[in-house]
């Protein structure tokens, strides 16, 4: 599905108005992180001579359509629209600003992770509940991502997860980031803290000159070519992202070509200490494994990459995707529940501190066919607030070493068919049982 770009020039104006702040360091911040500040990359306005936006690279949310037994339907691909921050008059059109970031270069880590503290919810002691949040999408209007977010916000939501396009940041080279993507980044996660939700970024999806035009879902060439983007967006967003997911699902090759742990291993080794060096305080994130795969985890530590991570990320849906996060362990990875085998795998590598995240999880109001196969079977409303409290529950009192969990995803028909009932908020903001059911979980 495609969808055309409405006009945009990057002004001085509006990167103000998003409140970019700037992006030479100080000798001092420089040195926190051991760059040089002389060494800068530029920060283009990546537009056509008329100052029409060209090209956009976008996040493409799709499900599994091969593994068997179950299977998930396949997300359509968005295509990004900038968002117009609230009271900004409209920029002059044909100028644009050049924009000055930090410089990068990947640290070497010298430690073990550092220990992130379990994070609990101020109501009740227990996982930390949060929610996808599509708003770099262009099916969103702006009034659409504050309405939405207020909503959440409202019924209990703390913290939501974004996906940020590494190809849309630099979609021309590895010395220049894109003056767009980076104030569209920039309206959105100040829009989540607006609303008193904590950001995470999943950041993936590769430039095509970073891995030959192999497409975007194939690795960069180089993963060093990543870190350097993992710096300056730690770096850039700095006490303003809570979490960095490398790269999502990459277990299932629809969303990593290959699906190779080692290769996984390789961009996540890069990765870590990349993040680290841009924010000391960064949280990396093991990117979220499509269903509790353990073997394919065991895998990637097994390739290097045990000390690669501060926080475990897993999408624990239910293979049988109609069934109760009750229904016990069955020793697959079709079963939520497996989450206590994946736990015990993290233990066993000297990494059983280490906080598991949901990044994703859920279930789908749809009709079920009679003959659905397991992957396309809907719950009704009143199933999915039941099973939403379940989990939580089953979490709070089974599995303390789970402190975060992000339903997936935002809002009732943000995609087409099956995928398009796993929404929280209604089309008129309002909100569904399921998030209702949220603040008494």
């Amino acid at each position: 599905m495609s969808t055309c770009f409405r006009p945009l020039t990057v002004t001085g104006a509006l990167l103000a108005a998003l409140a970019v702040p700037a992006l030479v360091p100080t000798a001092a911040s420089a040195a926190t992180v051991g760059l040089t500040p002389a060494a800068g990359i530029a920060v283009t306005s990546h537009l056509t001579a008329t100052g029409t936006q060209t090209t956009r690279f976008a996040s493409s949310w799709r499900r599994n359509q091969h593994t068997a037994p179950a299977r998930r339907l396949p997300r359509r691909t968005p295509v990004l629209h900038a968002p117009t921050p609230v009271g900004i008059v409209a920029p002059v059109a044909g100028t644009s600003v050049p924009v000055t970031p930090v410089p990068v270069t990947p640290v070497p880590s010298t430690s073990a992770p550092a220990a992130v503290a379990p994070v609990s919810s101020p109501a009740k002691a227990g996982p930390e509940f949060g929610a996808q949040f599509h708003g770099m999408w262009s099916s969103y209007t702006d009034a659409q991502r504050d309405q939405v977010l207020s909503t959440m916000a409202a019924n209990g939501v703390k913290s939501v997860r974004i996906d940020v396009s590494w190809a849309m940041l630099q979609p021309t080279g590895p010395g220049s980031y894109d003056a767009w993507g980076v104030g569209f980044v920039d309206s959105v996660i100040n829009r989540a803290h607006a609303h008193g939700l904590d950001p995470i970024v999943t950041l993936w999806l590769t430039p095509a000159w970073a891995n030959g035009g192999a497409g975007e879902h194939a690795l960069p060439t180089n993963p060093a070519d990543y870190a350097r983007a993992a710096q300056w967006a730690a770096h850039r967003w700095a006490g303003k992202v809570s979490g960095w997911e490398v790269w999502n699902e990459p277990n299932s090759p629809d969303f990593m070509v290959g699906a190779s742990p080692t290769a996984y291993a390789a961009l996540l080794k890069a990765a870590y200490p990349a993040f680290h060096a841009g924010d000391a305080s960064a949280n990396v994130v093991f990117g979220g494994p499509q269903y509790v795969d353990v073997d394919w985890v065991a895998e990637t530590l097994a390739a290097g990459a045990t000390d690669s991570f501060d926080t475990m990320g897993v999408h624990p849906y239910m293979g049988m995707a109609d069934t109760s996060p009750k229904l016990a362990d069955d020793g697959t990875m079709w079963n939520l529940q497996h989450v206590k085998v994946l736990h015990d795998l993290l233990v066993s590598h000297g990494r059983g501190s280490a906080p598991l995240w949901f990044t994703e999880f859920g279930w789908s109001v749809q009709p079920t066919a009679a003959d659905a196969p397991n992957w396309q079977r809907g719950v009704t409303a009143t199933q999915q607030a039941t099973y939403l409290q379940q989990t939580v529950r089953l979490v709070r009192a089974t599995m303390p070493y789970v402190t975060r969990m992000f339903w997936y995803e935002d809002l009732v028909g943000i995609e087409d068919g099956y995928n398009g009932g796993y929404g929280l908020v209604r089309q008129d903001g309002s909100a569904t049982p399921a998030l209702q059911a949220v603040a008494s979980a």
